[in-house]
């Protein structure tokens, strides 16, 4: 079972275990063994435990409880945000590994006004998770160190730098350079590159698969052919239509980032009088549902595999301790009608 929650609706933090570690100057597993009575602890200790506590007006929570080995069974799942086929995949992915081995799923959507290390730090310091599993946030550089010793983390589909912990990604950087060689194949030269917003993990490794086809095909990348969006449809329709109101030449072809920006644009152009792959050839990412009705071309990523393979690696965490590597899944290039060149039988 599913549950989807929003951090909207989480009251003023009440005092933590963490809280009575820090002001009585011992370990949050000291502090944790006080409350459950399970190991011996000095009475010095005990005194200096307890002091804290009712100095806070604490009260032993469902995080102590969890710490004194009392597991939720729930994995926790963090998306940057809800309304993306990409991460329904995923999510569906980790809820049928995590039925199959006997847990829950705390799915939590950040958006774009939340923090997302904040609500991060905030799930853990609830003690509602057993493991948590974050999908493609630019911002886990900013969780707190000290997390990683308290609580599995599986990251999917984007790393952290200098990080040991466990990644199942997909190879984007070869999906977006077997894009540039299909297209190059089909007769194309003059190929625009619509990316996803600055600083997006996805966005920036299928740009760099984009230039490392053009380096090996020995043709230069046009700088003013990579526009940016935002990957949302809207944001496709929108570069479409400042395009078109520039006058300017159609290149051969354009390669969306991902699919809802090219499915935007392809809108635009159709209104617009232009024939797709007659006019301008098109290409997107990701391979959703749409892509398929519409003959777009695209690639094809394993996002339920990615969920799957993420939840069994929380799993063997909480239940094992394993650590396991990092996992880089493949894609597939799937090509319909909308990257024929022009003249050519689709």
């Amino acid at each position: 079972m599913t549950q989807v929650v929003t951090p909207t609706f989480v009251s003023k933090l009440q005092p933590t275990l963490y809280d009575v570690s820090r002001l009585s100057g011992v370990s949050s597993a000291t502090v944790s063994r006080v409350f459950s009575g399970k190991a011996r602890v000095s009475d010095e200790v005990k005194k200096r435990v307890i002091d804290a506590a009712n100095q806070l007006s604490y009260e032993p929570s469902h995080a102590a409880r969890a710490l004194a080995g009392r597991k939720t069974q729930t994995l926790g799942a963090v998306f940057p945000e809800i309304a993306s086929g990409f991460y329904a995949d995923v999510l569906a992915g980790i809820d049928e590994v995590a039925a199959e081995r006997g847990f829950d799923v705390l799915a939590s959507f950040v958006g774009k006004r939340r923090s997302r290390p904040e609500l991060v730090n905030r799930l853990l310091r609830q003690g509602r998770v057993d493991a948590l599993l974050l999908l493609n946030l630019d911002d886990t550089a900013d969780l707190k160190p000290d997390i990683y010793d308290h609580l599995p983390i599986v990251l999917i589909d984007h790393e952290i730098t200098d990080s040991k912990l466990p990644v199942v990604g997909m190879d984007n950087v070869g999906g977006a350079e077997a894009m540039i060689e299909h297209l190059f194949e089909q007769g194309h030269r003059r190929i625009a590159v619509l990316t996803g917003p600055a600083g997006n993990y996805d966005s920036e490794q299928r740009l760099l698969g984009c230039r490392k086809a053009f380096s090996r095909l020995g043709v230069q990348l046009d700088e003013k052919l990579v526009w940016t969006g935002a990957f949302t449809l809207a944001s496709g329709a929108k570069v479409a239509r400042e395009f078109l109101d520039s006058k300017q030449t159609l290149p051969d072809a354009i390669f969306c980032l991902n699919d809802a920006m090219a499915i935007g644009m392809l809108g635009e152009f159709q209104r617009a009088g232009l024939r797709v792959p007659g006019d301008v050839s098109m290409a997107g990412y990701d391979n959703v549902e749409a892509a398929g009705h519409l003959s777009l071309t695209s690639v094809a990523c394993p996002m339920r595999l990615m969920g799957q393979m993420a939840a069994r690696f929380a799993v063997d965490l909480i239940t094992q301790n394993e650590r396991p590597s990092t996992h880089r899944l493949q894609v597939r290039l799937v090509v319909r009608n909308s990257s024929s060149a022009p003249g050519r039988p689709s």
